[in-house]
């Protein structure tokens, strides 16, 4: 079983250095990891750990992610 990651952590880790990555990370953060699974909140840790300049390509759709959670993220994040 996985554990769980630190929405605190997490915060930090959505710092990424470009106004654009950082607002559309903590949008999710704030609005839907609470209520997301264990899973899904680890594909959002995993995400995290993508270097800016793909992780810009898959949070603006440019390059459409395999992992099915992963996709379920961006469409959280660009919904609103």
């Amino acid at each position: 079983m996985s554990i769980r990651p630190e929405p605190s952590k997490l915060r930090w880790r959505c710092r990424r250095g470009t106004k654009e990555l950082d607002t559309l990370t903590e949008r999710y953060l704030d609005d839907h990891y609470a209520a997301a699974s264990l899973a899904e909140q680890c594909a959002f840790a995993q995400l995290l750990e993508l270097q800016d300049p793909e992780l810009y390509k898959i949070l603006t759709r440019e390059h459409v992610p395999d992992d099915a959670l992963v996709k379920s993220i961006v469409e959280k994040i660009n919904q609103t």
